[in-house]
């Protein structure tokens, strides 16, 4: 062999090697199959039914779905394990540094505007192309969507009405009570960790406080603790291709055999359709057009090499559909693939992944949007700015409580007299839409902490 076609024979040999190649196509890969392996699995149980309603009680029969189902949960699971150490530890370490440059108050109030501002941003797209595109008006002009028509789907919407229970809005500025817990060990079991970042950040601040060897032990103490995660988090990511590949394949196993198992939602794929390109198209431009512009003009890098740096961290945001599952991801791409500081990753990705939800701010707008118009209800340009604001709120306010984004568009619905069945209509794409606004939140977290890095100083990102 000459020496020439050397280099060509060792690229050869790594495409024939996936568990050579880097990490974010590795699990480009797994998205790939993922997405073929779940459609395959959803026809086959399709074709397996006596009738099309059944498809679903076939599908989580399946050998290849339970399969999916376990490889994926231990993935996700593992992912979950290490996020209270990870903000706990992160945290403390972080306000160390923070703490001694007397920097907190300056740092802790440009994260809060950057959150406010984008997540602002984002919902204002969503409430302009909704108005623009109205998925949910057809040409005839009539309602397409009726109390009749829906009643067939209450029970969908049952398990929402009781997860929102009797809540207003203006009972999630009870958001505030839930950063001081009565009992942190119980705040942090049950994944609240608004309570968690709070006692975190007290920790590490009033450590600074300390002196001589109690300071030492704590600093040790917790920079272990940090470093152990590290170690753990890096032994889950080994497994993020298949992992990935897994929870995409559950996922849209169950999507493919839910849509076209369910006959009544035949009348309604026309609006449902735009719906979903309403959606994706308005966070398009919040992630391919605002977060680049800030990207660029305030943190002054190139947008493109920031997505490069955040590929594995979006790829599994997107499979998981939960942002505190990725966070552990989303820290170490940061840090090592972007170049964030330390102290900037530890204290701002954190607080973006509780509070931060820009992609589903704008989807709860839309969709509430979306429904009062198949029903027929017109809202006032003034109340869909109340709208803005409930979105704004209730984005941050359930954000611990299962289907977070479907529970606020149940209160955002109540709150403005639209009936809450028609939100039946959209869950057969709500699992795909939610693993787009994760994907879309994680992103915002890290541009997030790449501009407040640039505006503490940070000079040089992305190391080679």
């Amino acid at each position: 062999m000459t020496d020439e076609s050397k280099p060509v024979a060792r690229v050869r040999s790594r495409l024939w090697t996936p568990w050579r190649w880097k990490l974010h196509w590795q699990i480009l890969l797994g998205l790939v199959l993922g997405l073929g392996l779940g459609l395959l699995s959803g026809r086959l149980a399709l074709q397996a039914a006596p009738k099309a309603s059944v498809a679903r009680d076939i599908l989580v029969g399946r050998w290849d779905y339970v399969l999916y189902s376990l490889a994926g949960q231990l993935f996700l699971n593992g992912l979950q394990l290490i996020v209270v150490p990870l903000v706990a530890s992160s945290l403390v370490v972080a306000m160390r540094g923070i703490g001694q440059h007397a920097s907190f108050g300056r740092l802790l109030s440009r994260t809060m505007a950057y959150y406010l501002v984008t997540s602002t941003i984002a919902i204002l797209i969503g409430l302009a192309l909704v108005n623009l595109i109205q998925p949910g008006v057809v040409e005839s002009g009539k309602p397409v969507l009726s109390m009749e028509s829906t009643q067939a789907f209450a029970q969908e919407t049952t398990g929402l009405k009781q997860r929102a229970g009797g809540a207003q809005w203006r009972d999630f500025l009870n958001v505030f009570l839930e950063m001081v817990p009565p009992n942190i060990v119980a705040a942090a079991a049950e994944g609240r960790l608004l309570g968690l970042i709070t006692v975190s950040m007290l920790i590490g601040y009033f450590n600074t406080r300390l002196t001589g060897s109690r300071r030492q032990v704590v600093d040790d103490f917790w920079q272990g603790v940090y470093e152990v995660t590290l170690m753990i988090t890096e032994l889950v990511l080994r497994f993020a291709p298949l992992g990935v590949m897994a929870l995409l394949a559950r996922t849209f196993a169950d999507s493919y055999a839910s849509l076209a198992g369910d006959d009544r939602l035949i009348q309604f794929a026309r609006i449902i359709a735009m719906f979903f390109v309403t959606v994706v198209s308005a966070l398009a431009i919040h992630v391919l057009v605002v977060l680049p512009l800030i990207l660029r003009l305030v943190g002054r890098v190139r947008p493109g090499r920031h997505f490069k740096a955040m590929a594995p961290a979006l790829m599994t945001a997107f499979s998981t559909a939960s942002s505190a599952a990725t966070l552990p991801l989303t820290m170490e791409c940061a840090e090592e693939r972007a170049g964030v500081s330390r102290e900037t990753c530890g204290f701002v990705l954190p607080l973006g992944a509780t509070v931060n939800m820009d992609g589903t701010a704008l989807y709860e707008c839309v969709a509430a949007m979306f429904i009062a118009q198949a029903y027929g209800i017109h809202i006032p340009f003034a109340q869909q700015f109340f709208i803005v604001l409930v979105a704004l709120l209730t984005s941050i306010g359930v954000a611990g409580v299962p289907q977070a984004s479907l529970v606020a568009i149940v209160i955002i619905l109540t709150s403005v007299g639209v009936p809450i069945e028609g939100l039946a209509v959209i869950l057969v794409v709500d699992r795909v839409l939610d693993m787009c606004r994760t994907a879309v939140n994680v992103f915002s977290d890290s541009c997030g902490a790449v501009v407040i890095a640039r505006g503490e100083g940070q000079s040089e990102f992305y190391p080679d």
